[in-house]
């Protein structure tokens, strides 16, 4: 009986740190890979789904609770956040900056876990030119707000960079579907429940996942340092490429600039804490 209270538990709460994953695919700021290094689970979810067939009980015991908390935290707030985003978008996008630089000290610290040799500079310096090149020939960040529906090569891609931010920490797959410019029409598929425009997303971010968990697996195992000093890199340049701009009003401003600490404090308070 014990036993089955504490199991029943286990899974209460491994569904609400899915439903904190899933908030942190769609909340750009957010990362679920982050998520999931704070509630020490990522390395058990990375050897799942690299040999999900290993141990079975256990893969689905560990699997089957993230993924329910998961897809209700999406469908949940999917909806919530495409009206915020169509009718404040500016001062959203600020609580969103807030968010990914509240987790930068964390991302930093992990970085750093080996050593903080002037060579590993390199690396920062690469993943930044990453996200800032296609910037500086755009001049600007492409439909960040556009809301049109997207191709077949588009909803492949953004499977692709949704399984990016959710396995690997620090990066916020949200961050990279604004950039690539597929956020908001897939949060208005989310929102209205167009499967059809979603499942090409969810396939290629299944397979994706696979894929990147494998390389990631590899990277940090031989090449730890560089890894997470590129990808603080990555982080650091999405911030600059996804600023809004200033308020027009000084009202504006300073609920920017509160939103902005709010979030911030928000997920340094949370990457603190440990279960």
């Amino acid at each position: 009986m014990e036993s089955n209270a504490r199991g029943f538990n286990l899974f209460i709460k491994r569904v609400l740190i899915g439903m904190l994953m899933g908030a942190g695919m769609i909340i750009p700021g957010f990362s679920g890979g982050v998520i999931a290094v704070i509630f020490g689970l990522y390395e058990q979810i990375i050897a799942v789904i690299n040999h999900p067939f290993r141990d079975v009980r256990n893969s689905v015991s560990l699997a089957l609770p993230l993924v329910a908390g998961a897809g209700v935290s999406v469908l949940a707030l999917s909806k919530v956040l495409n009206w915020l985003l169509e009718r404040y978008p500016l001062l959203v996008i600020y609580l969103f900056i807030g968010l990914i630089v509240g987790s930068l000290p964390s991302l930093v610290k992990v970085a750093t876990k080996q050593g903080t040799a002037p060579r590993y500079y390199l690396a920062l310096i690469i993943g930044l030119l990453v996200m800032l090149i296609p910037g500086f020939f755009e001049q600007r960040v492409p439909g960040i707000f556009a809301s049109e529906p997207i191709g077949l090569g588009a909803q492949l891609f953004s499977g692709f960079l949704l399984a990016l931010g959710t396995v690997v920490p620090g990066v916020s797959s949200s961050f990279l579907l604004m950039i690539a410019g597929t956020y908001m029409p897939l949060m208005d598929a989310l929102a209205n429940l167009r499967i059809a425009e979603l499942l090409p997303v969810g396939c290629s971010a299944l397979i994706s996942a696979v894929i990147i968990a494998w390389i990631i697996g590899y990277l940090l195992r031989e090449y730890y340092s560089w890894t997470y000093y590129g990808l603080l890199g990555v982080v650091i340049g999405s911030i600059i490429m996804v600023f809004p701009g200033l308020p027009q009003t000084l009202m504006e401003g300073f609920l920017g600039a509160v939103l902005l600490i709010i979030g911030a404090i928000t997920t340094w308070i949370l990457s603190q804490r440990k279960v």
